[in-house]
């Protein structure tokens, strides 16, 4: 069959099918120069010199990732197959390309993992109608046109010679722009790693590759963690509880406590609480820093196949005598409370809390006033909120809010700085009086339980600080705001008085570095757990204990 001719049973469009070696180029041609618009914004923004410069060496690069991309292209560029997968690549692509393009997120293992966790109301709160127009220009109309049009039909030995000829060219061009350019090529990226993860499609190739390959490390058997935990408090009088408020996506910089000019935490004035103004998270979101902070491991060494290969601190609790519970009011708690009990709130009920399928924090209270009422032993409970989870941040809290004008929409980026940062705000000014009511909770029981509230966050967010949203960057490349998080908390007098520890020892290292890995060790601490796996040099409260003057037992 001759090469202009039609493979049987396949219409190939109105002029017969396309050259393959033409199809390869177009789509090629087409994804690095319509889908790669945030690539070529840092690349070009990285260079010094003049404009014509600056022009020069971009469409060199151009240029050989078009050659290069061809070359593969063409070995899959067949009348059925290479339609197909053609078709689908240009139309996933455009999605990669419109989430870059529009929320500068950037496609590693990490993103696909939470891609694959999260749950339809997540999922549903990125989708948006220029969402979908952006694909269908992008991506469903080269896709419709190159499936109208098909490709021809080639022989073997014609592709072999196609391929091998335009792999010989992108090689030449390769070395002569590495020749010509490898300075700038050099700085470039190696000042700018986040350029790998922009270059679409080959960022969502390794993206999903690094993702499954993980999964299949997987071992089958958890590692020990504290086999040797034991309570050195058995016969206390009063149980000793912690309340533990894992809150979603609040970063420190918006938070009064730690600085920040609008009163966003105005409800925890007068609450007695310690606010910890130095601390980071060990992740950008939420599936590596769920596990991560309830690790042994330490952010150095954790990842997340060995955080899964291993016990976590609520098994440590639960092995010497601890009582635990997880209240959820989020997505999952990412396997953390597997072996624990663990509720999850309703996604519906009061409407005045409850709406698309989710409710706001609030809804947690009533559950941790029934748990706190029944409490007997020793408790750790824990509180995962929904917290300020983006992009809807304005359903993360009863409406108006305080700050307006608010931006009333998922389509963050096309609202003005000063709406964005009013809603984000009013999520962080609702998360204070939800933990404000978790602190009257508490304090309502301190007749009867030695209590205290320890509030974290699991990251931060990125709210158009250069042209960043959300989160989820690797975190060698996240800025501040996705790391900086809020930590704060609150001791009883019992509870002051049984560990020892006054308050104002506290908050004279509140200012300290702290990060997640000083969760694990503070929490084992409050429950005076003796293990071989507790470190009092990462404990909080040891450390509030050890500076002058906070020794011993010391009245409030």
């Amino acid at each position: 069959m001759s090469e202009a001719q039609a493979e049987p049973g396949l219409s190939t469009g109105k002029r017969g099918g396309m050259p393959p070696i033409l199809a390869s180029a177009g789509v090629a041609a087409w994804l690095v120069l319509i889908d790669n618009v945030s690539f070529w914004r840092t690349f070009i923004g990285a260079q010094d010199g003049a404009l014509l410069s600056k022009i020069a060496l971009a469409l060199s690069v151009a240029l050989v990732l078009i050659a290069v991309l061809t070359t593969a292209c063409r070995l899959i560029a067949t009348p059925r197959a290479g339609v197909a997968v053609f078709a689908l690549l240009l139309i996933v692509s455009a999605g990669v390309a419109h989430y870059l393009d529009r929320w500068g997120v950037l496609f590693d293992k990490g993103l696909i993992r939470n891609i694959v966790e999260t749950d339809v109301r997540e999922a549903r709160e990125l989708l948006s109608w220029p969402a979908f127009i952006d694909v269908a220009l992008r991506g469903l109309l080269p896709a419709a046109l190159l499936w109208w049009v098909g490709i021809r039909r080639s022989s073997a030995p014609n592709a072999l010679l196609q391929t091998g000829g335009v792999a010989l060219c992108a090689a030449t061009l390769g070395a002569s722009v590495i020749f010509l350019f490898y300075g700038d090529l050099a700085t470039t990226f190696r000042n700018h790693r986040e350029l790998r993860f922009q270059l679409v499609p080959t960022n969502y190739f390794n993206a999903v590759y690094g993702f499954l390959k993980g999964t299949d490390t997987k071992p089958r058997s958890l590692a020990a963690v504290g086999s040797d935990a034991r309570r050195t408090r058995i016969d206390a009088p009063r149980p000793r509880v912690l309340v533990l408020v894992v809150d979603e996506t609040a970063r420190a910089s918006n938070f009064s406590l730690g600085g920040y000019q609008r009163e966003t935490n105005l409800a925890l004035k007068g609450k007695e609480i310690v606010y910890f103004s130095n601390v980071s998270s060990c992740g950008t979101d939420t599936a590596t820093s769920l596990p991560c902070m309830f690790s042994d491991l330490g952010m150095s060494r954790f990842s997340l196949d060995a955080g899964h290969a291993r016990e976590n601190l609520l098994d440590v609790l639960v092995r010497a005598g601890v009582t635990v519970t997880w209240l959820d009011n989020n997505s999952g708690c990412k396997g953390v409370c597997a072996r624990v009990r663990t509720e999850q709130m309703p996604t519906s009920g009061d409407p005045k809390l409850c709406m698309d399928g989710s409710c706001q924090d609030e809804i947690l209270v009533p559950a941790l006033d029934q748990l706190l009422a029944n409490v007997r032993d020793d408790s750790t409970i824990v509180l995962h909120k929904m917290g300020s989870h983006g992009p809807s941040y304005f359903r993360r809290y009863p409406a108006p809010g305080r700050f307006q004008p608010t931006c009333d929409t998922n389509r963050v980026q096309t609202c003005t700085r000063e709406q964005l940062v009013n809603t984000y705000d009013n999520s962080i000014d609702y998360t204070s009086r939800v933990v404000a009511m978790v602190l009257d909770a508490a304090r309502a029981r301190a007749a009867e339980l030695d209590i205290a509230v320890l509030y974290v966050s699991d990251h931060g967010e990125s709210l158009g600080e250069n042209n960043i949203y959300l989160h989820g960057l690797p975190r060698l490349l996240a800025p501040p705001e996705q790391t900086a998080i809020p930590m704060m908390a609150w001791l009883s007098a019992g509870a002051s008085r049984s560990l020892p520890l006054r308050p104002q020892c506290l908050a004279a290292v509140s200012g300290k570095a702290f990060s997640h890995d000083n969760l694990f060790h503070t929490v084992l601490g409050y429950h005076a757990i003796d293990t071989s796996a507790y470190r009092p040099d990462l404990d909080i409260f040891s450390i509030a204990r050890s500076i002058p003057g906070c020794e011993g037992n010391q009245d409030r």
